[in-house]
Protein backbone atom coordinates (compact mmCIF):
# COMPACT_ATOMS: atom_id res chain seq x y z
CA UNK A 1 0.00 0.00 0.00
CA UNK A 2 1.82 3.47 -0.92
CA UNK A 3 0.47 7.18 0.34
CA UNK A 4 2.06 9.93 -1.44
CA UNK A 5 2.83 12.83 1.47
CA UNK A 6 3.27 16.59 0.40
CA UNK A 7 5.55 17.26 3.52
CA UNK A 8 6.81 20.14 4.98
CA UNK A 9 10.64 20.23 7.00
CA UNK A 10 11.10 22.14 9.85
CA UNK A 11 14.49 22.24 11.91
CA UNK A 12 12.65 21.98 15.28
CA UNK A 13 14.29 23.74 18.25
CA UNK A 14 13.14 23.26 21.50
CA UNK A 15 13.43 24.42 24.83
CA UNK A 16 12.00 23.40 28.12
CA UNK A 17 10.76 25.69 30.57
CA UNK A 18 9.29 25.77 34.68
CA UNK A 19 6.42 27.70 32.55
CA UNK A 20 5.75 29.84 29.42
CA UNK A 21 6.55 33.67 29.56
CA UNK A 22 4.84 36.39 29.80
CA UNK A 23 4.73 38.71 27.77
CA UNK A 24 8.28 40.69 27.58
CA UNK A 25 9.43 38.46 29.97
CA UNK A 26 13.15 36.48 29.71
CA UNK A 27 13.16 32.95 31.30
CA UNK A 28 15.92 30.27 32.18
CA UNK A 29 15.26 27.41 30.17
CA UNK A 30 16.06 23.73 31.91
CA UNK A 31 16.54 21.87 29.06
CA UNK A 32 17.26 22.49 25.23
CA UNK A 33 16.94 19.45 22.00
CA UNK A 34 17.08 20.07 18.38
CA UNK A 35 15.67 17.27 16.02
CA UNK A 36 14.32 17.40 12.66
CA UNK A 37 10.62 18.71 12.63
CA UNK A 38 7.75 19.92 10.13
CA UNK A 39 4.39 18.60 9.81
CA UNK A 40 4.72 16.68 6.55
CA UNK A 41 8.23 15.54 7.83
CA UNK A 42 6.12 14.01 10.55
CA UNK A 43 3.49 12.30 8.93
CA UNK A 44 5.56 10.64 6.56
CA UNK A 45 8.33 9.12 8.70
CA UNK A 46 4.68 8.26 11.03
CA UNK A 47 3.16 6.10 7.93
CA UNK A 48 6.47 4.59 7.04
CA UNK A 49 6.95 3.36 10.57
CA UNK A 50 3.72 1.85 10.50
CA UNK A 51 4.43 -0.11 6.92
CA UNK A 52 3.45 1.89 4.07
CA UNK A 53 5.11 2.91 1.14
CA UNK A 54 5.60 6.09 1.55
CA UNK A 55 6.47 8.81 -0.97
CA UNK A 56 7.02 12.41 0.05
CA UNK A 57 7.14 15.66 -1.58
CA UNK A 58 8.80 18.17 0.33
CA UNK A 59 11.11 21.53 0.09
CA UNK A 60 14.45 22.05 1.53
CA UNK A 61 16.74 24.80 1.22
CA UNK A 62 20.73 24.45 0.73
CA UNK A 63 21.97 24.88 3.62
CA UNK A 64 23.32 22.34 6.34
CA UNK A 65 19.96 21.56 8.07
CA UNK A 66 18.92 20.57 4.03
CA UNK A 67 21.96 18.16 3.98
CA UNK A 68 21.20 16.63 7.68
CA UNK A 69 17.36 15.49 6.90
CA UNK A 70 18.54 13.94 3.30
CA UNK A 71 21.16 11.93 5.77
CA UNK A 72 18.53 11.04 7.45
CA UNK A 73 15.56 9.78 5.11
CA UNK A 74 18.03 7.78 3.51
CA UNK A 75 19.04 6.18 6.95
CA UNK A 76 15.38 5.49 8.27
CA UNK A 77 14.77 4.05 4.61
CA UNK A 78 12.51 6.46 2.57
CA UNK A 79 12.89 7.44 -0.48
CA UNK A 80 14.57 11.40 -1.36
CA UNK A 81 14.15 11.50 -4.90
CA UNK A 82 10.74 13.98 -4.71
CA UNK A 83 13.12 16.14 -1.89
CA UNK A 84 13.57 19.32 -3.35
CA UNK A 85 16.14 22.15 -2.90
CA UNK A 86 14.69 25.17 -3.05
CA UNK A 87 16.09 28.95 -1.82
CA UNK A 88 18.48 29.53 0.91
CA UNK A 89 17.01 28.13 3.86
CA UNK A 90 15.19 25.51 5.29
CA UNK A 91 12.20 25.90 7.58
CA UNK A 92 12.96 26.58 11.20
CA UNK A 93 10.83 25.94 14.01
CA UNK A 94 11.30 27.29 17.73
CA UNK A 95 8.94 25.67 20.70
CA UNK A 96 8.98 26.28 24.03
CA UNK A 97 7.62 23.40 26.60
CA UNK A 98 6.17 24.05 29.76
CA UNK A 99 6.47 21.36 32.78
CA UNK A 100 2.90 21.11 32.31
CA UNK A 101 2.66 20.00 28.82
CA UNK A 102 1.42 23.26 27.41
CA UNK A 103 3.35 25.20 24.58
CA UNK A 104 3.98 27.71 22.27
CA UNK A 105 5.24 26.90 18.78
CA UNK A 106 6.76 29.70 15.77
CA UNK A 107 7.68 28.79 12.42
CA UNK A 108 9.53 30.05 10.10
CA UNK A 109 8.32 28.53 6.48
CA UNK A 110 11.66 28.93 4.33
CA UNK A 111 11.70 26.72 1.81
CA UNK A 112 8.43 25.31 2.10
CA UNK A 113 7.16 28.44 0.98
CA UNK A 114 8.43 27.68 -1.91
CA UNK A 115 6.79 24.27 -2.78
CA UNK A 116 4.81 25.22 -5.99
CA UNK A 117 2.66 22.86 -8.64
CA UNK A 118 5.52 22.35 -11.17
CA UNK A 119 7.24 20.72 -8.17
CA UNK A 120 3.97 18.16 -8.12
CA UNK A 121 3.61 18.03 -11.85
CA UNK A 122 7.47 16.79 -11.88
CA UNK A 123 6.13 13.84 -9.29
CA UNK A 124 2.61 12.98 -10.42
CA UNK A 125 3.91 9.46 -11.90
CA UNK A 126 4.45 8.16 -8.63
CA UNK A 127 0.43 8.35 -7.93
CA UNK A 128 -0.35 5.46 -10.69
CA UNK A 129 -0.20 2.65 -7.70
CA UNK A 130 -1.25 5.22 -4.43
CA UNK A 131 -3.64 4.96 -2.53
CA UNK A 132 -3.75 8.29 -0.50
CA UNK A 133 -2.20 11.79 -1.13
CA UNK A 134 -1.98 13.72 2.41
CA UNK A 135 -1.32 16.89 2.87
CA UNK A 136 -0.95 19.74 5.31
CA UNK A 137 -0.85 23.15 5.80
CA UNK A 138 2.86 24.39 6.24
CA UNK A 139 3.01 24.30 2.33
CA UNK A 140 1.47 27.05 -0.06
CA UNK A 141 -2.30 25.83 -1.14
CA UNK A 142 -1.31 25.86 -4.78
CA UNK A 143 0.58 22.32 -4.34
CA UNK A 144 -1.69 20.56 -2.45
CA UNK A 145 -4.65 21.75 -5.33
CA UNK A 146 -2.56 20.33 -7.91
CA UNK A 147 -1.82 16.58 -6.03
CA UNK A 148 -5.62 16.86 -5.03
CA UNK A 149 -7.25 17.31 -8.26
CA UNK A 150 -5.03 14.67 -10.09
CA UNK A 151 -5.65 12.35 -7.14
CA UNK A 152 -9.55 13.02 -7.98
CA UNK A 153 -9.37 12.39 -11.31
CA UNK A 154 -7.45 9.17 -10.74
CA UNK A 155 -10.45 8.15 -8.37
CA UNK A 156 -7.86 8.05 -4.87
CA UNK A 157 -8.45 9.29 -1.69
CA UNK A 158 -7.17 12.64 -0.08
CA UNK A 159 -6.30 13.79 3.55
CA UNK A 160 -6.17 17.04 4.58
CA UNK A 161 -4.92 18.18 8.27
CA UNK A 162 -5.09 22.03 7.28
CA UNK A 163 -2.36 22.59 10.47
CA UNK A 164 -1.13 25.15 10.93
CA UNK A 165 -4.49 26.48 10.68
CA UNK A 166 -5.48 28.69 8.03
CA UNK A 167 -8.90 28.73 6.05
CA UNK A 168 -9.43 25.96 3.61
CA UNK A 169 -10.76 27.18 0.30
CA UNK A 170 -13.86 25.90 -1.12
CA UNK A 171 -12.21 24.21 -4.07
CA UNK A 172 -9.75 22.48 -2.14
CA UNK A 173 -11.99 21.27 0.48
CA UNK A 174 -14.57 20.16 -2.48
CA UNK A 175 -11.40 17.91 -3.45
CA UNK A 176 -10.81 16.91 0.71
CA UNK A 177 -12.35 12.96 1.60
CA UNK A 178 -11.10 12.96 4.96
CA UNK A 179 -10.82 16.06 6.93
CA UNK A 180 -8.95 15.70 10.04
CA UNK A 181 -9.41 19.05 12.58
CA UNK A 182 -8.55 20.12 16.12
CA UNK A 183 -11.58 21.53 18.03
CA UNK A 184 -10.29 24.78 17.16
CA UNK A 185 -9.71 24.22 13.73
CA UNK A 186 -13.42 22.74 13.33
CA UNK A 187 -14.44 25.70 15.03
CA UNK A 188 -13.03 28.39 12.69
CA UNK A 189 -14.21 26.26 10.16
CA UNK A 190 -17.86 25.35 10.96
CA UNK A 191 -18.31 28.71 12.36
CA UNK A 192 -18.98 27.41 15.36
CA UNK A 193 -19.74 29.08 18.79
CA UNK A 194 -16.26 29.15 20.87
CA UNK A 195 -17.55 30.43 23.87
CA UNK A 196 -18.42 27.48 25.61
CA UNK A 197 -16.12 24.04 24.68
CA UNK A 198 -18.36 21.68 23.22
CA UNK A 199 -18.95 18.16 25.11
CA UNK A 200 -18.38 14.94 23.58
CA UNK A 201 -22.43 14.52 23.04
CA UNK A 202 -22.64 17.93 21.59
CA UNK A 203 -20.05 16.89 19.06
CA UNK A 204 -22.14 14.07 18.33
CA UNK A 205 -25.55 16.23 17.51
CA UNK A 206 -23.33 19.05 15.99
CA UNK A 207 -21.46 16.87 13.15
CA UNK A 208 -24.47 15.70 11.64
CA UNK A 209 -25.45 19.35 11.36
CA UNK A 210 -22.21 20.56 9.27
CA UNK A 211 -21.86 21.41 6.08
CA UNK A 212 -19.06 18.65 4.94
CA UNK A 213 -19.32 16.47 2.18
CA UNK A 214 -16.43 14.76 2.24
CA UNK A 215 -15.67 10.52 3.32
CA UNK A 216 -15.01 11.26 6.56
CA UNK A 217 -14.63 13.98 9.53
CA UNK A 218 -12.60 13.83 12.37
CA UNK A 219 -12.36 16.03 14.99
CA UNK A 220 -9.24 15.47 17.53
CA UNK A 221 -10.41 16.45 21.44
CA UNK A 222 -7.31 15.90 23.24
CA UNK A 223 -7.75 13.88 26.22
CA UNK A 224 -11.30 13.33 25.27
CA UNK A 225 -10.26 11.32 22.39
CA UNK A 226 -12.01 12.30 19.25
CA UNK A 227 -15.43 12.02 17.43
CA UNK A 228 -15.80 11.51 13.75
CA UNK A 229 -18.39 11.31 11.40
CA UNK A 230 -18.23 9.01 8.45
CA UNK A 231 -20.58 9.61 4.85
CA UNK A 232 -24.11 7.49 5.85
CA UNK A 233 -22.94 6.73 9.27
CA UNK A 234 -24.04 8.27 12.43
CA UNK A 235 -21.18 10.28 14.51
CA UNK A 236 -19.31 8.49 16.86
CA UNK A 237 -16.59 9.09 19.67
CA UNK A 238 -13.75 7.09 20.62
CA UNK A 239 -12.23 7.32 23.72
CA UNK A 240 -8.13 8.58 24.39
CA UNK A 241 -6.34 6.24 26.26
CA UNK A 242 -5.25 6.95 29.79
CA UNK A 243 -1.41 8.25 29.61
CA UNK A 244 0.45 11.06 31.45
CA UNK A 245 1.10 13.47 28.93
CA UNK A 246 4.84 14.54 28.42
CA UNK A 247 4.41 16.56 25.70
CA UNK A 248 1.66 17.30 22.68
CA UNK A 249 4.25 18.42 20.17
CA UNK A 250 3.45 15.95 17.19
CA UNK A 251 0.89 14.18 18.65
CA UNK A 252 -1.59 15.44 16.12
CA UNK A 253 0.70 14.24 13.41
CA UNK A 254 0.87 10.68 14.46
CA UNK A 255 -2.89 10.50 15.19
CA UNK A 256 -3.07 11.07 11.40
CA UNK A 257 -0.41 8.23 10.77
CA UNK A 258 -2.33 6.42 12.20
CA UNK A 259 -5.88 7.25 10.72
CA UNK A 260 -4.38 7.33 7.78
CA UNK A 261 -2.64 3.38 7.76
CA UNK A 262 -6.17 2.60 9.11
CA UNK A 263 -8.04 4.12 6.39
CA UNK A 264 -6.16 2.20 3.70
CA UNK A 265 -5.79 -1.03 5.65
CA UNK A 266 -9.84 -1.13 5.50
CA UNK A 267 -9.85 -1.17 9.20
CA UNK A 268 -13.67 -0.53 10.32
CA UNK A 269 -14.07 3.68 11.94
CA UNK A 270 -13.91 2.51 15.62
CA UNK A 271 -10.78 0.56 15.28
CA UNK A 272 -9.09 3.16 13.02
CA UNK A 273 -9.85 5.83 15.40
CA UNK A 274 -8.70 3.90 18.69
CA UNK A 275 -5.39 2.86 16.41
CA UNK A 276 -5.22 6.40 15.52
CA UNK A 277 -5.32 7.54 19.37
CA UNK A 278 -2.97 4.90 20.32
CA UNK A 279 -0.28 6.76 17.90
CA UNK A 280 -1.02 10.21 19.16
CA UNK A 281 -1.38 8.94 23.03
CA UNK A 282 2.39 7.20 22.05
CA UNK A 283 3.86 11.01 21.33
CA UNK A 284 2.62 12.40 23.73
CA UNK A 285 3.74 10.06 26.53
CA UNK A 286 7.34 11.56 25.55
CA UNK A 287 9.51 14.26 24.21
CA UNK A 288 10.69 14.75 21.20
CA UNK A 289 8.48 13.34 17.81
CA UNK A 290 10.35 11.73 15.48
CA UNK A 291 11.80 8.65 18.15
CA UNK A 292 8.65 8.65 19.59
CA UNK A 293 6.46 7.63 16.03
CA UNK A 294 5.81 4.22 16.53
CA UNK A 295 6.07 1.22 14.68
CA UNK A 296 2.58 -1.23 14.38
CA UNK A 297 3.85 -3.72 16.79
CA UNK A 298 4.95 -0.67 19.26
CA UNK A 299 1.18 0.34 19.12
CA UNK A 300 0.00 -3.00 19.01
CA UNK A 301 1.76 -3.71 22.09
CA UNK A 302 0.43 -0.28 24.07
CA UNK A 303 -2.92 -1.25 22.87
CA UNK A 304 -2.95 -4.24 24.90
CA UNK A 305 -1.31 -2.91 27.66
CA UNK A 306 -3.63 0.04 28.25
CA UNK A 307 -6.78 1.04 29.18
CA UNK A 308 -9.42 3.31 27.33
CA UNK A 309 -10.79 6.53 29.12
CA UNK A 310 -14.23 5.70 29.55
CA UNK A 311 -14.84 9.06 32.20
CA UNK A 312 -14.03 11.49 28.91
CA UNK A 313 -17.57 13.14 28.25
Amino acid sequence: MKVLVLGSYVSANCLCVERLPLAGESLAAQALWVEHGGKGLNLAVGLHRLGLDVEVLLAIGNDAAGDALLDFLRAEGLDTRWVIKAGERSGLGIGLIAADGSNVIVVYPGANALLDKTHVQTALGTLESTQLVCAQFEIPDAPILEAFRHARSCGINTLLNPSPWRVPSPSLLNLTDILVVNETEAAALFYLETSRTPSVEQWLVILPTLEWQGELLVVTLAERGCVALQSGQPATHQPAWVIAPTDPTGTGDAFTAGLAQAWVSGLALVDALQFANACGAIVAARQAVLPALPTTHQVDTFMAGQSLDSSSK
